[in-house]
């Protein structure tokens, strides 16, 4: 059932009208009172009947039209919150692209690598005033890959080692993982703040044509664990369900 009042945590998932977002903010509105769950998108049809089928569950959240690869789309986005709510108390960097294996020449890298690490900068930066003014504890949860370890492709023993089919979507993950980290030692000694990756497992979505092996809703588990933490939780962390991921 929907929360009673005002709701005690605001959230933003990025890229969320389908797939792992959809399922994240479903979960997130479903399983925990009081959470509002702001359902963004570029396309504005999609973004608002995604919001429409979730209200329909008696769920608390509203659509918000966002295109992550524009700064105009992103400063608009941040205002309408701001106008709303003035503030957000969990922000999820999910929005993420692939090209399909054959097509990564030098455009369809610079494509990945502007959504999935240059947006991510863009979003995290414009929302932050935002975070800022939260009273409780802020968390940003940036969806990463396993495929992104260094660890895993430099061991032999590891299905990641002779995984070449994502070069350029799992070199993309790397640099969001450094990325992530620098927010992660920029407020280490703010305690209340909880910054992390999260791997939601190889889910069948469309980023990878629908081949995964668990499901988006499966996916969703690791996400909403990061992304409702309290302040006894970790932060500066890379996991999946499984536990640590190796960075």
């Amino acid at each position: 059932m929907p929360p009673k009042g005002a709701p005690t945590d605001i959230v933003l998932i990025t890229g969320s009208n389908q797939g792992i977002g959809f399922e994240t903010a479903r979960k997130l509105a479903s399983e925990h009172e009081g959470y509002h769950v702001i359902v963004s998108g570029r396309r504005k049809d999609a973004t608002e009947d995604a919001a429409k089928t979730l209200q329909a569950e008696g769920l608390s959240v509203e659509p918000l039209v966002m295109d992550v690869n524009s700064d105009e789309s992103i400063a608009a986005a941040v205002e309408a919150v701001k106008s709303k709510h003035g503030r957000l108390d969990v922000l999820v960097n999910n929005a993420g692209i692939s090209i399909a294996p054959g097509a990564e020449g030098r455009a369809a890298w610079a494509k990945m690598f502007d959504t999935n690490v240059f947006s991510v900068v863009a979003v995290t930066d414009a929302f932050l005033p935002l975070l800022e003014k939260s009273p409780k504890t802020k968390r940003v949860v940036f969806v990463s890959s396993n495929v992104s370890s260094l660890g895993l492709k430099a061991d032999p023993t590891s299905l990641q080692h002779g995984l070449d089919r994502w070069m350029g979507y799992s070199s993309s993950k790397s640099a969001l993982n450094m990325l992530a980290m620098h927010y992660v030692v920029r407020f280490e000694k703010d305690p209340t703040w909880k910054i992390n990756l999260g791997c939601p497992g190889y889910c069948a979505t469309n980023i990878n044509g629908y081949t995964g092996t668990s499901t988006a809703k499966d996916g969703a588990g690791h996400v909403c664990h990061l992304a409702t933490l309290g302040p006894d939780g970790e932060s500066g962390s890379f996991s999946d369900k499984k536990g640590p991921v190796p960075w």
